[in-house]
């Protein structure tokens, strides 16, 4: 089975009047064609039903779940991280391992 692999990119950044950076995942980073600014688009949410949600997850959630674009300016960057997105199988993950029933023979 091919997964797909797709490029995320994590920018943390520095709002205007924030003491702490947000952090937001999206597919696209390029120039703004506002002088000085870069452009962040196609954001990405992480699945919500899951049963763990981070804070800053939360957070970026919240504030950008109808933003189109994002220009801000290239001095308010902290980071730029480029990650692949792959799905993750949990029956190929090394520390999960199937339980056997050695467990049920030591209660006989």
């Amino acid at each position: 089975m091919v997964q797909k692999r797709e490029t995320i990119f994590r920018v943390r950044f520095l709002e205007k009047h924030q003491d702490q950076a947000l952090e937001v995942l999206v597919r696209q980073i390029q120039p703004s064609n506002l002088p000085g600014l870069v452009c962040l688009s196609h954001f990405v949410f992480k699945d919500s039903t899951k049963k763990i949600i981070l804070p800053e997850e939360d957070v970026a959630s919240k504030r950008f779940r109808r933003t189109q674009s994002l220009h801000i300016p290239y001095h308010n960057i902290l980071l730029v991280e480029e990650i692949i997105d792959e799905e993750a199988d949990v029956h190929q993950l090394p520390f999960l391992r199937p339980l056997n029933n050695e467990s049920e023979t030591k209660n006989d």
